[in-house]
């Protein structure tokens, strides 16, 4: 029998002044960009350690998230863990 999967919590970067820009950044974004971006960080937050090629380790527990986005466009999106 396999252990449960564990939720990861993924926390958007908050400045000093409470803003967050990451956030603000996908709010900006088109529905589809949104969808297909927020699809991989939920793999990612489920299926975690997740690998190539939806997750590349960029060391010192940094990593990058990749989402091929409809128009030719690449998202990166970067975790601490």
């Amino acid at each position: 029998m396999s252990a449960p999967t564990q939720k990861v919590p993924l926390v958007f970067f908050r400045t000093a002044t409470g803003s967050e820009p990451v956030r603000d950044w996908l709010k900006n974004l088109d529905i589809a960009a949104r969808h297909a971006i927020g699809s991989d960080l939920l793999r990612a937050q489920w299926r975690w350690p997740a690998g190539m090629p939806l997750c590349r380790a960029l060391g010192k527990g940094l990593w990058e998230i990749r989402t091929n986005l409809s128009d030719d466009r690449t998202a990166r999106v970067l975790l601490c863990i």
